[in-house]
């Protein structure tokens, strides 16, 4: 209520403030009716304007006509809340306006009739006659039961009206609303003629969601085939495979530069890039091909292309022997001359040589190797380890 008074206030200097200025007018007029009515010679002695206590009453009588005015506006708002218009506002304005004319009329004409019998004595009431102050005393309380009344009429139409816009404010609930679907009891309002089998059709449209989903779909493809298709920045399944797949050898590259001296028999790995495999057959034909030669067909060591090792055949089992050699058996250590890399490349280079039957091939030595069992002894015992075969004292100094 009180921010439907405030609201309204603000509205009052717009709306018919003439009849306002009417009333007020009119108070100040109370005067000329009464000294109009003394004698001459009571003038100076009984003049309004100058008496404290009528000023006073007087100032109260307007302040509370211009409440009621207010009051009488906000009534008239929020009684017409629903139905407002301007003519209906301006029309309310008038009638409050001619109620406070017609207040100040009977007002002024008490008084001139009151102030003609003003006795020639002085008055009690701060110089006023007893007429003139309960006169002014009788309007207040007057004006106070108007503002009253008009009070309690404003807030029982304030509440009517916040029950109405509770009630207006009820909106469907978002599921309701996502989903639009027609309640139960409304449903005979979309029934089709439509009937197979005692089974009849509901006209109900697609939910929204589904609607815009299916929408939005329709967009994403557009722009899908403009991105992938027609303007082609975008790369297809294929181009990802392909940029990925030399990200990762760039990357592979990168890390084994960086990390090429951190290779050992326990985490070496067989080369298959030629580059690195030529590498590892130029290190072997200018290190290794006076004792095994020059196509790895032997000489003082043994044949390293049949299916015949003394130590091992696996990539690791060889790293391990160039690295560590076979001092004994005349194999020196090669870890002070090459890089972990370098060992790496002609321990691959060997395994290319496997069943190349170079001429003049040098007789088997040692255990028949195989990778087939070896990854499946794998499961019983660590690949990694370096296979030390019994050998025969007479083979000592081989391989």
């Amino acid at each position: 209520m009180k921010k439907i008074i405030f609201d309204n206030i603000s509205k009052i200097s717009k709306i018919n403030i003439k009849f306002v200025l009417t009333g007020i007018l009119l108070l100040f007029t109370i005067n000329g009716f009464s000294q109009a009515n003394l004698p001459a010679e009571q003038y100076d002695s009984f003049s309004l304007l100058s008496n404290p206590l009528f000023l006073i009453m007087l100032s109260i009588i307007l302040l509370l006509i211009i409440v009621i005015y207010v009051l009488g506006t906000v009534l008239v708002s929020v009684a017409g809340t629903k139905n407002r218009n301007a003519t209906n506002s301006s029309n309310a304005s008038k009638i409050i306006s001619t109620i406070l004319i017609l207040l100040v009329f009977s007002s002024n004409s008490t008084f001139a009739q009151q102030v003609v019998s003003v006795p020639t004595s002085p008055a009690a009431y701060g110089n006023l006659s007893s007429g003139i102050f309960f006169l002014l005393l009788a309007v207040i309380v007057f004006e106070l039961i108007i503002i009253s009344l008009l009070a309690i009429s404003i807030k029982s139409f304030a509440k009517a009206n916040a029950a109405n816009e509770l009630v207006e404010a009820e909106e469907p609930s978002f599921f309701e609303r996502i989903n639009a679907s027609v309640a139960i009891d409304k449903e005979e309002e979309i029934l089709m003629d439509h009937n197979y089998d005692g089974i009849r059709e509901l006209d109900n449209d697609l939910p929204p969601w589904w609607k815009y989903g299916f929408y939005f779909t329709i967009l994403v493809a557009f722009l899908y085939m403009g991105y992938y298709y027609v303007l082609a920045p975008g790369n297809l399944q294929v181009d990802e495979y392909n940029k990925s797949m030399i990200a990762a050898k760039n990357e592979k590259a990168e890390f084994d530069k960086n990390n090429a001296n951190s290779v050992n028999e326990n985490n070496v790995l067989l080369l298959t890039d030629k580059a690195e495999i030529a590498k590892g057959q130029q290190i072997f034909e200018s290190t290794c091909f006076a004792c095994h030669g020059k196509l790895g067909e032997g000489g003082v060591g043994p044949n390293l292309t049949d299916d015949y090792w003394i130590h091992g055949g696996t990539i690791k089992n060889i790293f391990s022997t160039i690295k560590y050699g076979w001092p004994e058996k005349g194999m020196k250590s090669w870890q002070a001359d090459l890089t972990p890399t370098q060992i790496n490349e002609i321990a691959s280079f060997i395994k290319t040589l496997h069943g190349s039957n170079p001429p003049n091939g040098k007789a088997p030595q040692g255990d028949l190797f195989s990778e087939a069992s070896v990854q499946t002894d794998s499961l019983k015992k660590d690949s990694v380890q370096v296979i030390l075969p019994k050998v025969d004292s007479a083979k000592a100094g081989h391989k």
